[in-house]
Formats: C-alpha cells, sequence, structure tokens
C-alpha cells in the first residue's frame, strides 16, 4: 500500500495490532485517518468489502494490512478480523525467532 494514501494511516494502524480481532467505531477510524469517511462508508456494505479493485481503494488498507472485515454496525462500528494468511505467517515468525534465539544461546 502507498505510503501517502488516504487510508495509509488505518492501514498502518491495523499492522501495529497484535489482537486477532480489533472493533474499532466509525468515530476512531476518522480520526485515524484525521477526515471524514465519505458517506458511502455509512449506507453501503460494498465500501467496506474484502475486494482488492481499482475502486475500492479503501480495501488495500485493511487487506495489506492482514485483516478482513467481519462485521459492520453502519455509522457505528467495523469488525476487523485477521485473515488466516495473516496468523499462520506470525506463527511462523515466533516460530523462527524461537529457533533462532536457541542456536544463539548455544
Amino acid at each position: 500500500m502507498k505510503g501517502n494514501g488516504k487510508y495509509f494511516p488505518l492501514h498502518e494502524f491495523l499492522q501495529q495490532q497484535e489482537k486477532e480481532q480489533v472493533i474499532l467505531s466509525f468515530k476512531k477510524i476518522e480520526e485515524i485517518l484525521q477526515t471524514s469517511l465519505p458517506q458511502s462508508a455509512y449506507k453501503y456494505q460494498a465500501w467496506w468489502g474484502n475486494t482488492r479493485s481499482g475502486t475500492y481503494v479503501q480495501s488495500a488498507a485493511w487487506l495489506e494490512a492482514g485483516f478482513r472485515v467481519e462485521y459492520i454496525q453502519f455509522g457505528e462500528y467495523v469488525e476487523f478480523r485477521k485473515s488466516a494468511k495473516a496468523l499462520l505467517t506470525k506463527k511462523r515468525s515466533r516460530a523462527s525467532r524461537k529457533i533462532e534465539m536457541h542456536l544463539i544461546e548455544n
């Protein structure tokens, strides 16, 4: 994801999250973005779709951070959940660190 895109701050925020599930209010998302969400985000399920498409550039913010939108309560909150691929990658990374630590200690 491009570092200067409108939704990049959300991408960065989600990348830093350790939890499998992250629930953000619409207000919190707007604070993270430092701008208002478009009206379509308040009205249409498709805006929150987990689709990589040129017309839905916002979805790259969560998809490339390893999350999927799980549930939306319009105007209130969005539930993001780490994708299975992201969880598997994280487990592999932790296992690699343990092996490296063991090798360094010996």
